[in-house]
């Protein structure tokens, strides 16, 4: 990938999480700082397409990000929110008067991720998952085009059926983690084989509470545009009070 491709790529996504909708090279001409024309634009978009890391939905003609554009975008492109070192300390000692009762702990950590990231938060952990405000997932559809609310409603609903299954969330997950960079894994829903779900998605990262147990796994949920700025650094300062709950944190 050339230079100039990874800036396209970054603005794109960029664009594409905070509108939630195809990002056409006229668009991007208007929102980045990009001394080329609207074909030289197009001709990019394509080659990154080839290359896989954009997609083309039905709904316009411009590009979305695809799962392996978003990998690449978290791993290489991305400048991460920072959070408050104060906040993660305190945080991490006021989850750690809950180290003993650990339906209270990871109750407790959902809540504080929600907050990091403004995201639906889960944990799957002992072939049980939990849900927090996961019903924001149904609050945000009207800030989508008319075009799509439809599409992303029938989706949302398949895909609930899909995340609400722990066994098979957790065979994905640890089939997907192995090639994970950084620590983070992303699925989409598409891996199922159902093209519908394609853009709804969870980032996650696991965790182990004690030695010898089962990894678990902690993450966000939603729509593919989430605010990876912010779920990224929340997930891996979350990750790492979890994994060092009952070693003194």
């Amino acid at each position: 990938m050339t230079e100039r491709q990874k800036l396209i790529l970054k603005a794109l996504i960029e664009s594409f999480i905070e509108s939630g909708h195809d990002i056409s090279s006229f668009e991007l001409l208007r929102t980045g700082d990009f001394e080329v024309s609207s074909a030289t634009l197009r001709n990019e978009f394509l080659e990154l397409s080839h290359g896989g890391y954009l997609t083309k939905s039905h709904f316009a003609s411009g590009r979305i990000p695809t799962i392996k554009g978003l990998n690449f975008y978290v791993s290489n492109l991305m400048v991460e929110n920072v959070i408050d070192f104060v906040d993660i300390v305190k945080e991490g000692q006021s989850l750690s008067n809950s180290r003993f009762e650990v339906q209270s702990l990871l109750r407790d950590a959902m809540k504080t991720l929600h907050k990091w990231t403004g995201e639906p938060s889960f944990i799957l952990y002992n072939d049980v998952i939990q849900f927090y405000r996961i019903s924001r997932l149904l609050n945000v559809y009207e800030k989508f085009p008319k075009k799509i609310q439809a599409d992303y409603l029938s989706g949302l609903m398949k895909f609930w059926d899909v995340i609400e299954d722990p066994e098979l969330l957790m065979s994905f997950f640890k089939q997907q983690y192995e090639f994970q960079t950084g620590g983070i894994g992303i699925f989409s829903g598409a891996e199922l084989g159902w093209k519908d779900l394609e853009n709804f998605i969870a980032v996650f990262m696991p965790f182990k509470l004690f030695d010898g147990e089962e990894v678990g796994y902690i993450g966000t949920i939603g729509y593919v545009n989430l605010n990876y700025r912010a779920v990224v650094p929340g997930l891996k300062s979350m990750a790492n009070i979890l994994n060092n709950i009952l070693r003194g944190w």
